[in-house]
């Protein structure tokens, strides 16, 4: 085990800091995340009024968790015995930049290793091992369900759209997570700067494979980053529980795909199968889920008595009483509000003392109150269902955002 981890962590430092050789699919990637992202954050400065991290502070915790996630990633698949060749692995991360232009949920190796095999079965590729690109299609799965139950309460943006004809609150939910991950390799690049060679002493999940190799064989450590992306709109559903439900789909269907990967060494039928489940089962789920939020009665409507919170901004006042979202603020201080510009005209005066009477989702009174002396309340800290808004969001355009659509929009606009 101390050369399995020896090992790995001395390919991990070099496919990220050392390993040129994909700079360019890197980069690309990058420039794909980014534009995203800066969408994203555009949505909730015009909502929010402010920016809660700037892409750097983003960037820092992709990075971040994808090198803790990978390297026990690495020392799982090392330890398993899964192995590509180095031409199927850069066949991996082309194929991967390739559909990001398509749309920005395929930047996940789902879909471009789905693709790969299928590839490999219908021309007989034979630099991938299909049984492998699954198990490990399926480890990055199960991590990204981890990940996505522990960040379930971050990073949820709020926005406005328009829901059947009215003015509804939503949280859209994007995360990024780049994943550096190793495989065992027959041969290795004659480019690499790095030999990293471990001796296989141990059984592992491929004997049958490659039981053409004796025992005590010596295999190269190939590795690479891979990017996973998770985006979600959450209408009918509270943000938290949506994550939470993808996340338990995600593992499920993580597991699946492991046990097709298993049992496809023997079966070419469960080849095609694990293959075909790897490209359509994240699209599957995302679709259903979206359909679902669509069908459903919205929880974040307008109303005509009060005023619903969207969202409790952290650190306020409204975060300090324990305030919820969805909840509908009947009065402050004894005066019946209508609007979020009422409830400023009351707190401009900055009271000491305040209290609140509000309806939950599920018709029940609450009494809130708060104490602060002696700057006194002039702002809940909290974001509003508005009646009238003047910037909605499609969802259309926000889940099939494509690097391609918008620059063939740019050339019609120059023409």
């Amino acid at each position: 085990m101390r050369e399995i981890v020896s090992a790995v962590a001395r390919q991990l430092v070099f496919s990220i800091f050392l390993d040129y050789k994909y700079i360019a699919v890197y980069l690309f990637i990058c420039i794909i995340v980014r534009a995203r992202l800066e969408i994203l954050y555009g949505f909730e400065q015009c909502v929010n009024e402010c920016r809660t991290r700037n892409f750097r502070e983003t960037l820092e915790e992709i990075f971040l968790t994808g090198l803790v996630t990978g390297f026990f990633g690495g020392i799982l698949t090392v330890r398993l015995g899964i192995y590509i060749d180095p031409e199927g692995l850069q066949a991996f991360l082309i194929a991967m930049a390739v559909l990001a232009l398509f749309n920005h949920r395929f930047v996940n190796p789902s879909y471009a290793g789905g693709l790969i095999c299928l590839y490999s079965l219908i021309f007989g590729y034979d630099k991938i091992h299909i049984s492998s690109v699954l198990v490990f299609i399926a480890t990055i799965q199960v991590v990204e369900s981890v990940l996505l139950y522990l960040t379930r309460k971050h990073d949820n943006i709020p926005v406005f759209i328009q829901h059947n004809g009215q003015i509804t609150g939503a949280f859209i939910k994007q995360k990024y997570y780049a994943v550096p991950f190793i495989f065992l390799s027959f041969s290795v690049a004659p480019y690499s700067l790095l030999i990293n060679k471990i001796t296989v002493k141990w059984g592992t999940l491929f004997n049958r494979d490659i039981g053409h190799i004796s025992s005590g064989a010596a295999f190269f450590l190939i590795g690479a980053i891979s990017v996973t992306s998770y985006s979600s709109v959450a209408i009918a559903t509270p943000p938290e529980e949506k994550c939470r439900n993808d996340s338990v789909m995600f593992s499920i269907g993580g597991l699946i795909l492991f046990v097709l990967a298993l049992f496809s060494t023997e079966t070419e039928a469960l080849r095609w199968a694990g293959s075909v489940f790897a490209l359509l089962y994240r699209e599957v789920i995302y679709r259903i889920g979206l359909y679902m939020e669509k069908k459903k009665r919205p929880l974040y409507t307008a109303v005509q008595r009060g005023v619903r919170i969207l969202e409790i901004i952290p650190g306020g006042p409204a975060d300090k009483m324990k305030m919820k979202r969805g909840e509908i603020i009947l009065n402050i201080n004894g005066k019946p509000v209508q609007t979020e510009d009422g409830i400023r005209h009351i707190l401009s005066s900055s009271p000491t003392f305040i209290w609140m009477h509000t309806e939950d989702p599920s018709g029940r009174i609450k009494i809130y109150e708060y104490k602060c002396y002696p700057d006194g309340v002039n702002d809940l800290g909290v974001i509003f269902v508005p009646r009238e808004w003047e910037v909605t969001y499609q969802l259309d355009e926000y889940e099939n955002f494509t690097i391609i659509k918008n620059i063939v929009e740019r050339f019609r606009f120059m023409k």
